[in-house]
């Protein structure tokens, strides 16, 4: 197996693993968790989705010559952050 091909189940493996990430954060916004959870879980959402932002402002800055981002690439961005950058740094070149 080459590196190119463990390297794209490791892409999808993580991406997968962040959208259950996301779904267990905003879940708690429906049905609120026990007790002092909720407040973690509102936290650890609120972190993600800076963290996330800050990442997309930073590759629009950084890149912006170089990479022309669709609104679709950039959501993807936000939700899955470097695994989706790392799928798409062949255009950087």
């Amino acid at each position: 197996m080459s590196n190119n091909t463990k390297m794209n189940y490791f892409i999808t493996f993580a991406k997968a693993l962040m959208v259950l990430i996301w779904l267990l954060l905003l879940s708690n916004l429906f049905f609120p968790f026990p007790g002092k959870a909720e407040i973690v879980f509102y936290l650890l959402l609120g972190f993600m989705v800076m963290m996330h932002l800050i990442q997309l402002l930073m590759i629009y800055g950084a890149f912006s010559e170089k990479l022309k981002l669709t609104k679709q690439e950039a959501l993807q961005i936000f939700i899955f952050g470097v695994f989706k950058l790392w799928q798409i740094k062949g255009r950087l070149q």
